[in-house]
């Protein structure tokens, strides 16, 4: 999990529009949302996020629109939507302010959220940034899902209610527009499983396999490369300035951007293969596999979210992995490696990352040995998630 490394105590004043229904502007080139889900033990980070975005949104160009929904843990303080704006006597504009708290982990009022933007700041094409703690597809006791935790309590605690994959899915395709690139600021958000559940409602998704560091991303920088209108440098300068950050344990973030629009072909691809290897009753190994959550290091049976590629190059034959890369490479507009990242105490690197091993996405691998002490019921829940039935893991006695 993200957690917090600091509190920051800076405090912005906004300032409020006239009313919740603003006036609706002539259409922007691009509105980047920002769906801040802070009402947990991360609130203390929302406001320096806050204030790096504000430093960022200065390289922007006047007709483009950052706006951010906030929602943190403070019983004084409602839900709001800010917009962030080059302007050193009001950066922040306080858009809309919401009469009722409300669970940011419902995907209603995510939709609600999100369609209102759309429809009062219009733009030729719109981005997302989900803002908070994740665990990727994996559901735990039914009540941990994903990402957007919310307690309801107004406590910086996360005991509290998330949001899963697949109602993240059914509340932004319901939008009135996709979006051009989500970018999740959460751990152990790129895992091909989630990836694949979102490929019709974005054409990039940019995540990191693995924890990120507790005060997020490098707003000031990575905030202008999302307005950047060709799609390579968007998504090359995106990883690269979140790589730069040196987290914690004095290593770097691994992060890549996916093509949506490959990921079909690369599940009929991981399909075939998958088929071969089972086929031919090869042995499934996966000591010393790169791997990125775990939640209880010190027990194998929750070592989840295996490196895709590390797992298939090691399980195929050469000429079978060869035509699957192919695929593969397609799908990754661009990847950033690190040999070690923060761990927080929940990640042994008891592996090796090298350039041919590193793939930059996860994907889950049921095993016997999950049915055994494990409390959580991965191999049942990831049959929740549309990945499963496309690589037809079910014919493999799954």
């Amino acid at each position: 999990m993200r957690e917090i490394l600091s509190t920051i105590c800076c405090i912005i004043l906004f300032v409020a529009c006239s009313s919740d229904e603003s006036e609706i502007t002539q259409p922007a080139k691009r509105t980047v949302i920002v769906y801040m889900a802070a009402e947990n033990s991360l609130t203390g980070n929302a406001q320096s996020d806050i204030n790096e975005m504000i430093q960022g949104v200065k390289n922007i160009s006047k007709y483009d629109n950052l706006i951010a929904f906030v929602d943190r843990a403070s019983s004084q303080e409602k839900p709001f939507i800010i917009r962030l704006r080059n302007d050193q006597q009001q950066p922040a504009d306080t858009i809309r302010k919401y009469e009722q708290d409300f669970l940011t982990s419902d995907p209603d009022k995510m939709k609600e959220v999100i369609s209102w933007t759309m429809m009062n700041y219009p733009a030729d094409g719109y981005g997302l940034i989900l803002w908070g703690h994740g665990n990727g597809w994996v559901i735990m006791n039914g009540t941990q899902r994903a990402i957007a935790v919310d307690n309801g309590n107004n406590r910086a605690d996360d005991n509290g209610q998330w949001l899963n994959i697949p109602e993240l899915h059914t509340a932004l395709k319901a939008l009135p527009h996709s979006f051009k690139f989500i970018f999740a600021d959460c751990c152990n958000m790129q895992n091909v499983e989630v990836a694949y559940e979102l490929r019709d409602v974005t054409e990039y998704y940019i995540a990191s396999p693995a924890g990120i560091p507790g005060d997020g991303a490098p707003y000031e920088t990575i905030i202008p490369d999302l307005f950047l209108y060709d799609d390579v440098q968007m998504c090359t300068k995106t990883c690269d300035d979140y790589y730069a950050k040196t987290d914690s344990e004095n290593g770097h973030l691994p992060i890549s951007a996916v093509k949506t629009a490959y990921l079909t072909d690369l599940a009929s691809a991981t399909k075939e293969i998958l088929q071969k290897i089972y086929v031919a009753n090869t042995p499934i190994n996966t000591d010393g596999l790169i791997y990125y959550y775990s939640y209880r290091p010190s027990d194998a049976n929750e070592h989840v979210m295996y490196d895709m590629n590390d797992f298939l190059l090691r399980h195929a034959e050469q000429a079978d992995y060869d035509k699957w890369y192919n695929v593969f490479k397609q799908v990754m507009a661009y990847k950033r490696m690190s040999t070690k990242w923060q761990v927080l105490g929940t990640l042994v690197f008891d592996f090796e990352v090298t350039e041919e091993r590193f793939g930059g996405i996860s994907m889950f691998v049921p095993l016997d040995r999950y049915q055994e002490d494990t409390h959580f019921k991965y191999n049942d829940d990831i049959k929740k998630m549309e990945w499963y039935q496309a690589v037809d893991w079910s014919a493999l006695a799954w």
